[in-house]
């Protein structure tokens, strides 16, 4: 029984303890990667559609339609 009380039974507590704190170690480690995938996809996102955006002004100031390039020509500012 002293045993058991002294040795045995703080054991299982620090066994335990360190489960818990490995867990949260690995769920923080988990939301971290998926903040930095939410990232670079917001960033990869936002870079096509300036390109895209981009590259339809130029086709569309090729074509000698100034008036809609300069209509939009806010839009460009605020995805850049």
């Amino acid at each position: 029984m002293l045993i058991n009380f002294l040795i045995n039974s703080p054991d299982a507590r620090v066994n335990h303890l360190n489960e818990e704190v490995s867990t949260r170690a690995e769920l923080k480690r988990q939301h971290l990667m998926a903040i930095k995938y939410r990232a670079k996809r917001f960033a990869a996102t936002k870079v096509g559609l300036v390109s895209a955006f981009t590259a339809g002004a130029v086709v569309e100031s090729a074509k000698g339609d100034t008036n809609m390039v300069k209509k939009y020509s806010w839009l460009l500012k605020l995805l850049a």
